[in-house]
């Protein structure tokens, strides 16, 4: 199987030493080289040759290990330009990705699509899209960028997460056992957890189960400690405290029937909880407390076959069956209230990839098939009397999916892939005592993409691609209905099920060089997206006072900028240096206006860069890296007028981490974040919150903290 190395991170201070070295020239002596964690396999059943044109991240299972990551914060932690969000009380909510998040990041689980973000209130019920274990994976790609072969979501990028295998922990061949224990710490949400792997292959047939519980309180803020802080009200420093836990199961069942056939079966579970006490949104009269829940349960069924015919010389088709569902409970003393809310999306997916081989062109194709449901439910209990209510109708949305394209070798240097794709979807709704039906909503689109890369000489070469993209609407933008009646006024949301689609069209253009020591990317992208889907007014009346708001497809986006990543195997480099010395890092700038208003794009991270400097050691017995991540302040000129109140300053992050192994079957991973206790404000979390918020202490990130963990395997 052909592979091709991409470069990792690379800090500007790499990317000028490689620059400069006669290691770079055209004629330097080239070697395979064992630096570049990011892997595009073209042969890959599951892997869209599109990626070629990208700029992709791959992170390993041996990366989420050794820096200790417990959550998708952590995951993207050193991805400057890909970033995730957080709140006290919801958790994780998003990840963003060159300035769009939410349903505009396209994720899946072994190419499962994961559900839609459910949030049309800011309290009370919030769905994310956070339901993995990052113990049960066995890799991730981040793809930067409008990717034409996701389809429907992937406007800001893809996160793709795929599960571990049991041949991961088995020999190559033959009958084989493996069991490993997993045991784990982590400070700033005082969390510890426990992992169980076993595998096994016995002649034709593979399985694995793999087991992870964990035990927490909530993710602590600079301010330290939340339980010895009894204030209550928006003055409140600390973060509300919270008890939190979940478990996941992982199994697989695989059997190899002859040569060209394997069958699998895999089922997951996740399950978290989340128990607080909302202090920051409590009074002295009107006690808050919440219990919330997020279950995810999958049973897929999968077949690959490998029998070259007319149609194809490889397919892998897959049936999978998702149900994820939130629920949120709050409780207040006032009125002796309970607010009950959940959200539900189940699905029905079937999903198959082909490839063909034809000359100089390799064909990649297929199709996917959702059917899903979709329901929310409203219980307002006060003083034991009950009512119910929903945000939305019951739903049901079909979608299907179709693509094609070309990974053509049109010389041993050139090669283009272009991309179509056709997706068609449809939410046909039903209403009920609690809510109207609004109406159904449906509509088609065609994508199309061309990515291209060429190689300049055995050293350097340049890619691209452009293209198309789309997002259809989700449920709570085309349905959410809410009226509010009170003695200060009243307000109503009204649906608007006749929104169109997001559109997209993308530029991206990079250059890449490689070779035995070490790698580098420099990429620039320009994106324009229209038919943006935004809440607006529509006045005021004598009946709602206080305004009638929808949404609608008004705003007209561009987001641009540059990025530049790379490897430096320093023992190479520099002689007086010993084998095992790397030097890795990542600058990413974007900038983004909303020229519908004319003003800047709040979505947009701030400049950041991350370099590293990490040594393994030739035994590979032990190892380590420190690393230091900068990000420039929110400045008030990159703000909307509203919100120039929440500009933020620089911060600097230093992370150490280190691994030994005193046996093959004994490993420790330890760390400490934050060496320098710095007080530092992440711009996701707070971009979104009112200006009644005025106590930013309250979400800053935890100062210096440690996590520890070990693995036992035999």
């Amino acid at each position: 199987m052909k592979k091709t190395a991409f470069p990792t991170p690379l800090s500007l201070l790499a990317l000028s030493i490689m620059a400069a070295s006669p290691a770079f020239s055209a004629d330097a002596p080239i070697q395979e080289n064992p630096l570049g964690t990011i892997t595009v396999e073209a042969d890959s059943l599951t892997e869209a040759t599109t990626e070629l044109g990208s700029s992709v991240s791959k992170i390993k299972s041996d990366d989420i290990e050794k820096t200790l990551t417990r959550n998708l914060d952590d995951l993207v932690r050193y991805e400057p330009g890909v970033e995730a969000s957080q709140d006290s009380r919801f958790g994780i909510s998003s990840v963003n990705i060159r300035g769009l998040d939410g349903d505009r990041v396209k994720i899946s689980v072994d190419g499962v699509t994961q559900a839609d973000a459910y949030g049309p209130t800011t309290t009370y019920l919030r769905t994310g899209r956070n339901t993995v274990d990052m113990d049960s994976l066995e890799s991730v790609n981040i793809i930067k960028g409008g990717d034409v072969v996701e389809g429907s979501g992937a406007l800001g990028g893809v996160v793709k997460y795929t599960t571990k295998e049991p041949s991961s922990f088995l020999a190559p061949e033959g009958n084989d056992t493996s069991v490993s224990l997993k045991a784990g710490y982590k400070s700033a949400s005082d969390e510890y957890s426990q992992t169980l792997t076993t595998a096994n292959r016995t002649g034709k047939v593979e399985s694995l189960l793999l087991y992870t519980h964990r035990d927490g309180h909530e993710n602590e803020n600079h301010q330290g400690d939340a339980g010895s802080d009894q204030t209550v009200g928006a003055t409140r420093a600390s973060v509300d405290p919270a008890d939190t836990g979940s478990d996941n199961v992982l199994a697989k069942v695989q059997v190899q029937v002859n040569d060209t056939n394997r069958i699998g079966v895999v089922g997951e579970y996740f399950h978290s909880t989340t128990e607080s006490d909302l202090y920051s949104e409590s009074s002295a009269t009107d006690q808050q407390s919440s219990d919330d829940k997020s279950v995810r349960r999958r049973l897929g069924f999968f077949h690959e076959n490998t029998q070259a015919n007319t149609l194809y010389d490889r397919l892998k088709w897959q049936l999978d069956y998702q149900d994820t569902k939130t629920t949120n409970i709050t409780n207040r003393t006032s009125g002796n209230r309970v607010v009950d809310r959940f959200y539900d999306e189940e699905n029905i997916s079937l999903k198959a990839d082909l490839v063909k081989q034809l000359d100089a062109h390799q064909l990649r194709y297929g199709m996917n098939y959702d059917d899903k449901s979709l329901e929310n439910l409203n219980k307002n209990t006060v003083s034991g009397v009950t009512t119910a209510s929903r945000f939305s109708p019951i739903a049901d949305a079909d979608i299907l999916g179709l693509y094609l394209e070309d990974s053509w070798a049109v010389t041993d240097r050139l090669t283009l892939v272009p991309a179509i794709r056709y997706d068609n979807y449809q939410y046909t709704t039903k209403g009920d005592e609690y809510i109207e039906s609004w109406g159904d909503n449906k509509n088609e689109a065609v994508t199309a993409q061309l990515s291209a890369d060429f190689a300049i000489n055995d050293t350097y070469s340049v890619f691209g691609k452009t293209g198309s993209g789309f997002r259809a609407p989700n449920l709570d933008e085309l349905y959410y209905y809410f009226e509010n009646s009170a003695s200060y006024g009243a307000y109503r949301i009204k649906p608007n099920p006749d929104l169109k689609p997001e559109e997209s069209l993308f530029v991206e253009a990079g250059v890449r060089a490689q070779n035995a020591y070490g790698a580098a990317e420099l990429v620039a992208f320009y994106n324009d997206y229209t038919n943006f889907i935004e809440q607006v007014s529509l006045g005021t009346s004598r009946t709602y006072r206080l305004g009638e708001f929808t949404n609608k497809n008004l705003a007209h986006v561009v987001i641009k900028g540059a990025e530049i990543k790379g490897t430096l195997d320093l023992s190479k480099s520099i002689d007086a240096l010993n084998d095992g010395w790397t030097l890795n890092g990542a600058v990413a700038y974007a900038e983004g206006d909303n020229l519908e208003d004319d003003e800047p794009l709040d979505s947009i991270s701030p400049l950041s860069a991350v370099v590293g400097l990490g040594y393994d050691a030739p035994s590979e017995q032990w190892g380590g890296k420190l690393n230091l991540t900068w990000a420039s302040g929110k400045k008030k000129s990159d703000l909307t007028s509203s919100n120039q109140w929440l500009a933020t300053s620089d911060y600097h992050l230093v992370d150490l981490t280190a691994y030994y192994k005193p046996t093959d079957n004994l490993t420790f991973n330890a760390g400490v974040f934050n060496l320098t206790d710095e007080k530092y404000l992440n711009w996701n979390d707070i971009r979104n919150i009112t200006n009644t918020s005025t106590n930013l202490d309250r979400y800053t990130r935890a100062g210096r903290n440690f996590g520890i963990d070990a693995t036992l395997s035999f």
